[in-house]
């Protein structure tokens, strides 16, 4: 790497330009520098190209939306000066943020492909969704603990086991991979407002309201996104609620006769369905701490540990349970299996009156439960971008909702209508990446950097590529578990050749990978601290 670019990516130099808002100052008890004015002036300067009338108009328009409590800081480390302060309600938001994530009708879907998809039945459907889902938030959870420790958002971590380039690679892949299912579900929430409508309204017209209201809020930021969940997370647990009680006269036809006849468990379902259920929960790793830096290091971890995973499995699990029921149900009830054709919102809406007053409401509410999956991701998206594009880091966070918002909103728009399925392969497919980040992303901190600290991730460095690890361990795990991952893939377009070895073909891409990366990487790693030291 030439000098020049070297130098293009060290910290820039501090301005000698002070700042009067709060927050803007080196943290005396910390020792630790506050990067987010210099990264504010060198936003400014860039466009400040035509004259000094811009660049007060700019600064006057930042400070305005900051005094105003949008949140600008992006990847650049959050200082002690800058976290909230432990107390009885700390904790709380960390839960409701991903119960409310998660309480949708995303979850529900994820519940009827179990049934329709795979071809489970009652029994073996619930195990799968149990197992599954407890075992793939394990992860999600412990990674959110590490925030409060370093400072750090969760991309910028794994710069310090894989190095700043295959950092780099694995957050264009996070951007990619949450584009993909934000446009997926823009379009879930595009056709409930249009069912809600009675069909009045087209599905681009609900795409564009969700994806408005969910800019909206992750463009102010983490607080708007906690007063999101703390709002919506109680509205959809009644609704669901509400929902149950509606059908539930119908929901013993999950063992009836009609549906036994209409599943057939197999080793391949069972082993598809897993891989789709571990690739629901399981990839929220990648973006687990961007929500939890603001909390103090001393934030007890255990208790954020128990918040995350609860939020988290308690909702997916109950959620999608509910919806392998309604779809073995369906299989003796032929409206709502002609509904379930077309696709869930319809099957919901037909549950739930096919029409009157009481359909239309919940499926308006159904949609807003979508937004609290999407605003979280957008603001995720915009951190990840900053790792995948490092000069991003200059500008703004709350610019980079606006971006993200503009690349998959028009995707979805299209997508409803023109290549919905290969939008979903797609964004499934993308997925499968998760097994080479996740290992090093556990082992690093756990095996050779615990207890996690600022000491064990020193803060300043987290931007210089000369004294971050190199990632030759995680680059030569990686080149070893691709070949397996696609061997187990089973894709209606690819079967892998492990995956056909396995009777009906079934998809283990994501653990044996998972297995192998983690086994190179440890003393693949442990050899390059030994001869690089870093």
């Amino acid at each position: 790497m030439s000098g020049k670019l070297k130098d293009s990516i060290e910290p820039l130099p501090i301005c000698s330009e002070s700042y009067e808002l709060k927050d803007r100052r080196k943290s005396s008890s910390s020792n630790q520098v506050d990067y987010l004015p210099q990264y504010r002036d060198a936003f400014i300067k860039k466009k400040s190209r035509h004259g000094e009338g811009v660049v007060g108009l700019a600064k006057k328009t930042m400070d305005i939306l900051v005094e105003h409590g949008v949140e600008e800081r992006g990847i650049d480390p959050r200082p002690e000066n800058e976290r909230d302060e432990l107390n009885k309600w700390t904790f709380l938001p960390q839960f409701t943020l991903w119960a409310a994530w998660n309480t949708n009708i995303l979850s529900f879907s994820e519940g009827v492909i179990g049934p329709s998809l795979f071809g489970l039945d009652w029994k073996t459907s619930c195990l799968c969704i149990v197992f599954f889902t407890a075992a793939s938030a394990l992860p999600v959870a412990y990674c959110a603990t590490n925030g409060p420790k370093t400072g750090m958002r969760q991309m910028v971590q794994a710069r310090y086991g894989m190095g700043y380039g295959l950092a780099l690679v694995y957050g264009i892949l996070n951007c990619a991979t949450m584009i993909g299912f934000m446009a997926l579900t823009a379009i879930l929430a595009g056709q409930c407002l249009a069912l809600a409508s009675n069909s009045n309204m087209s599905w681009d017209v609900g795409i564009v309201i969700a994806a408005l209201i969910a800019l909206i809020l992750s463009f102010v930021g983490l607080k708007a996104l906690h007063i999101l969940s703390l709002a919506s997370f109680p509205v959809m647990v009644i609704l669901y609620a509400a929902l149950a009680g509606v059908v539930g006269d119908k929901l013993y036809l999950v063992q009836s006769d009609v549906a036994k006849a209409a599943t057939a468990v197999t080793t391949s379902g069972v082993l598809g369905y897993g891989a789709s259920l571990i690739g629901f929960s399981i990839t929220y790793t990648s973006l687990a701490s961007d929500f939890t830096t603001s909390l103090p290091p001393q934030t007890p971890g255990w208790k954020l540990f128990l918040c995350v995973y609860i939020g988290m499995i308690v909702p997916i699990i109950l959620c999608q349970i509910f919806g392998a029921a309604c779809q073995l149900a369906a299989y003796s009830i032929p409206d709502w299996e002609t509904a379930s054709n077309i696709g869930v919102p319809n099957l919901i809406y037909t549950m739930t009156g096919n029409g009157n007053g009481a359909s239309r409401f919940v499926m308006v509410l159904f949609c807003l439960s979508v937004v609290a999956n999407t605003a979280p991701t957008i603001y995720s998206a915009g951190l990840s971008g900053q790792v995948a594009i490092p000069w991003l880091v200059r500008v703004p966070r709350y610019f980079l909702a606006l971006v993200v918002s503009a690349i998959y909103l028009p995707i979805a728009i299209c997508g409803a209508s023109k290549f919905y399925s290969a939008l979903e392969n797609f964004s499934s497919v993308l997925s499968y990446w998760s097994a080479l980040y996740i290992p090093p992303t556990l082992i690093e901190p756990i095996i050779f950097r615990g207890p996690v600290s600022r000491k064990t991730y020193p803060v300043e460095i987290w931007n210089q590529i000369g004294k971050l690890p190199i990632g030759l361990a995680a680059i030569f795990a990686a080149i070893c578990g691709i070949p397996v991952v696609t061997g187990g893939m089973a894709q209606s377009w690819w079967t892998g050749w492990i995956a056909r070895k396995i009777e009906g073909t079934g998809d283990i891409a994501f653990e044996i990978g998972f297995v192998v990366v983690g086994l190179i990487y440890i003393p693949a790693r442990y050899l390059e601290r030994k001869f690089t030291g870093r």
